[in-house]
Order: structure tokens, then C-alpha cells, then sequence
């Protein structure tokens, strides 16, 4: 009984035995297998450049990485808002190895390979390419933000005139691109294999040479604001001329530095040339008028005489340097040493004396309204010396019981002394009066039996029109 016990014993721990040996020998079969099938190959849970390459020979895992590579495209963004692609292909991408995986799979022990199972493997190789650097730049000449019509010019900070102070305008971007180093950004991109461009980031645009940043710019602008800061608006009836900082800082003088220099004679030259342009746009003497004939009721052109606006030059100039030392913010009128009835086109009005010397007729309207008219008898036209001139005048004023006397001879004496009761004059010496030694007027009375150059009037008449008319009516002298 104990010989059987004893038996059964042996062959349990003998085919224990056998089946331990069975697994050490299909695990030592296991183990040299994986040993054999990982001596080219990368062990489980290897990654190259993150990629996985598992179970894959060198040259496999070149290919892998050589097809991830190549499958490369770089997204180009452009400030105007366009977004460009560059693929691989466009620029004959290709994938340069520098042996390196093949010398991590050498490193690797085989023996090693039950590992993989248990620990990540990561390997960096150089990701070195080859491009067709002409490619790219055929390729980027072809996108619409590369094309000159398409880009707009960046702008400059600059100082504005705005509400009677200077303040600083903003730089524009604009859109022009710097292609040469646009090119050179991209080839760096490229190289690296950079999968974004964002062009503004890159800083390849050409930017505004001033930002409103530039201290010499902000210091320009205190000292403007500190210098100019004058506005001298100039009313000439609904019509306005601004004279405002942005044209007076122009006016000053500043060192080097852009500090305000006190340099008067400079400040009243240009005083001087702005007042005279003034009077070159405004000033009415002389200037030419259409007028329209009574006798005829079609238009006269009449020029010369002295009826209209002339500025003061003198005082104007006087009163600008006052206006700008000051500072000041003002609305006014020019200074005037002559001035018209009304502003416009027709600056004569509707209260005027028309006198149709052609004609040897003079109309009165006050208001617009004919109030009065006679024949009269102008001065000699066929003598140039006492002709009666063409042109616009006002009347100087009016006085009663004159003696009427050309410039003395050389003794004292006068070619003539002539007494009148109504003496209204508005050409220098001519003017409007009573003549009771003449028996008719108009006709052609004047071409050879005419005045020294004054209008004679009825004395019927002159009485009635003294009484009328004022100083400063215009006086319109014309022949037709």
C-alpha cells in the first residue's frame, strides 16, 4: 500500500516536471523568435519624430517618415485677408535621410525586445528636405496679394488740423508686401517645414516710415499746438476764407530740434504775401462788371473806376499779426480802405445811378425801383482830355453852391470859374451838377460842345435829384 502511494507521488511531480520543462522550452522558443524578429526591426511602442514605427524595418520606417514629410503644405495667411496654400508637390518637396534611424535600430538589443511591451520608445531624427527654391517663387507669384494692383501703399502718421487743435492722424498698414523678404521668410519656413505662415507675424510688409508713436512727431505737435493755434475766418458775405493753424504753423520758424523759433521778419513776410493774395481774390475796383443797359436791356461790360472793395493792405497786415500773436479764434471782416455796397457778383446793388453816355441819359434807382431820369450832356468826347471816363465810381459826397475851378494857370489865374447850386462829385474832379447856361441836353450835344468831363443836369432836375441821392451811391458810367 505504501509502494503505491508512494508511486502515484513520483509520477505526479514527474509530469510536473515534464510540463515545466514544455513551457521554459515554448518560452525560450517564444523569446529566441521575438529576439530573431526584432533584430532589424523597431520593438513595440517606438515612435520616431512621433510617428509610429512599430514592428518596422529602417528602411520602412524611412518610407513612413518619408510619406509623412513629403505630404507637407504650408497655409499662407495675408493681412488683406486672403489665405494661400503651398502643397510639396508645388515645389518638388523630398525627404533627405541623415542615416540616423538606422543607427538607433542598431543600438537597439534585440534581446531587449519584451521591453517594447512595457515602455514607450521616442526618437528625433533631422526631418532634412530638398526644395525647388524657383518653384516657390513662381508659385507665390502667382497669388493675387503678390500682384502690384492688388496692394495698397502703407501711410504715414502725419499732424491734421482738426476742431483748433493738432492732433496726430493715424499710419495706415497698407498691404505692400516686401518681396524680397517675404521670399526669404518663406524659404526659412519652408526649410523648417512650418506648416503656418501668418504674413503679419512674419513682418513682411513695408511699413509706414512714421507711427503715431514718433516722438518727433508728438513733439512737432505740442509745439504747433503751443505756436498756431489761431483761426481768423474771413466773411465776404456768404462767401468765407479760413485762415486757420494748418497754414500759419508754415508761417513760423523752427531750429532743428522742431522747437519754435521767434523769427518776426519771417512771420510778416508771410503776412505780407497772404494778404496780397487776399486782395488779388476779393478786391472788386476795377475788376470788370456785366451790366445791364436800360436803354438797351442787354449787357454792358463796364470796367474800371473806383467803386468796389479794396483791403487795407497795410492795416489788414497790422490787424493778421495782432490775430496770430494772440491766438485768437475770430470771424471778421478784412480791413477795408474801400468798401462796396453789397457782396456777390453784382456788389454795385439795386440803389445805383446808371449813366448811358452813348446814350446822354442817366437813370436814378433806389431799391430797385426807377425813381429818376433826365437827358444829360457829358464831357467832350472828342477831346480825349475832357472825355467824361467809363467805369464804376461812388459818389464822394454832395455840397450846395459851389464855384467849380480847373487847376490854377502858372499866374493864379483860371481857365474858368464856374458857380453851381448842386455839386456832386465821384470821379476826383468830375462830377454831377446843375449846368442853368445850357438851353438842351442829351443828343450829341456832347461830342463836340460837351463839359470839361462833369455830367450836366437840368436844373429842374438837379435840385429834385440832390435831394435824393446819398454819398456812397454808385455811380455807372459806360458807352456802348
Amino acid at each position: 500500500m505504501k509502494m503505491a502511494k508512494k508511486k502515484k507521488r513520483m509520477s505526479w511531480q514527474k509530469k510536473a516536471l515534464i510540463c515545466g520543462t514544455i513551457t521554459v522550452c515554448v518560452l525560450g522558443l517564444l523569446y529566441g523568435g521575438g529576439t530573431f524578429y526584432y533584430k532589424d526591426k523597431f520593438f513595440r511602442g517606438t515612435k520616431i519624430n512621433g510617428i509610429d514605427c512599430d514592428h518596422l524595418t529602417a528602411k520602412e520606417a524611412e518610407k513612413r517618415l518619408k510619406n509623412k514629410i513629403e505630404d507637407y503644405s504650408l497655409q499662407i495667411f495675408f493681412r488683406d485677408g486672403k489665405q494661400q496654400e503651398i502643397r510639396g508637390e508645388d515645389i518638388e518637396y523630398e525627404y533627405l535621410s541623415d542615416g540616423k534611424i538606422q543607427d538607433y535600430l542598431k543600438k537597439q538589443n534585440p534581446f531587449l525586445w519584451v521591453s517594447g511591451f512595457f515602455k514607450q520608445r521616442e526618437y528625433k531624427v533631422g526631418e532634412a528636405i530638398t526644395f525647388n527654391e524657383g518653384k516657390l517663387q513662381e508659385k507665390l507669384n502667382t497669388f493675387e496679394s503678390m500682384q502690384e494692383e492688388n496692394m495698397i501703399s502703407p501711410n504715414d502718421a502725419y499732424i491734421d488740423f482738426e476742431n483748433n487743435q493738432f492732433i496726430i492722424k493715424e499710419e495706415e498698414q497698407g498691404t505692400t508686401l516686401d518681396k524680397a523678404k517675404l521670399m526669404e521668410k518663406m524659404i526659412a519656413s519652408v526649410k523648417e517645414s512650418k506648416n503656418k505662415f501668418i504674413a503679419e507675424e512674419e513682418g513682411v510688409y513695408v511699413l509706414p516710415t512714421v507711427t503715431s508713436e514718433d516722438e518727433t512727431l508728438k513733439h512737432q505737435q505740442e509745439v504747433w499746438n503751443n505756436c498756431a493755434a489761431v483761426t481768423v475766418t474771413y466773411t465776404f458775405g456768404d462767401k468765407k476764407e479760413i485762415l486757420d493753424g494748418m497754414i500759419v504753423k508754415d508761417w513760423m520758424t523752427y531750429d532743428e530740434n522742431g522747437n519754435y523759433v521767434e523769427n518776426l521778419g519771417v512771420l510778416q513776410q508771410n503776412i505780407r504775401d497772404y494778404v496780397q493774395k487776399l486782395g488779388e481774390k476779393y478786391n472788386t475796383i476795377g475788376t470788370e462788371r456785366t451790366f445791364t443797359s436800360t436803354y438797351t436791356g442787354g449787357p454792358v461790360a463796364v470796367s474800371g473806376g473806383s467803386y468796389g472793395y479794396l483791403i487795407d493792405i497795410r492795416g489788414e497786415r497790422a490787424q493778421l499779426l495782432k490775430d496770430i500773436q494772440s491766438h485768437g479764434n475770430i470771424e471778421r471782416e478784412p480791413v477795408y480802405a474801400k468798401k462796396g455796397n453789397t457782396y456777390g457778383e453784382n456788389d454795385i446793388g439795386n440803389t445805383y445811378v446808371e449813366l448811358d453816355l452813348s446814350a446822354q441819359h442817366l437813370w436814378y434807382y433806389k431799391d430797385g425801383a426807377l425813381l429818376m431820369e433826365s437827358d444829360i450832356v457829358s464831357g467832350t468826347y472828342n477831346n480825349a482830355s475832357r472825355r467824361t471816363p467809363a467805369g464804376v465810381y461812388s459818389l464822394a459826397y454832395k455840397q450846395r453852391n459851389q464855384v467849380l475851378r480847373p487847376a490854377p494857370n502858372p499866374d493864379g489865374s483860371y481857365e474858368y470859374e464856374t458857380p453851381v447850386s448842386y455839386w456832386m462829385p465821384f470821379n476826383g474832379g468830375i462830377g454831377l451838377h446843375d449846368a442853368n447856361w445850357r438851353g438842351k441836353f442829351g443828343g450829341s450835344i456832347y461830342k463836340n460842345s460837351g463839359s470839361h468831363g462833369c455830367i450836366n443836369l437840368p436844373v429842374s432836375f438837379a435840385g429834385k435829384f440832390y435831394e435824393n441821392i446819398e454819398a456812397g451811391c454808385p455811380i455807372v458810367c459806360f458807352y456802348r
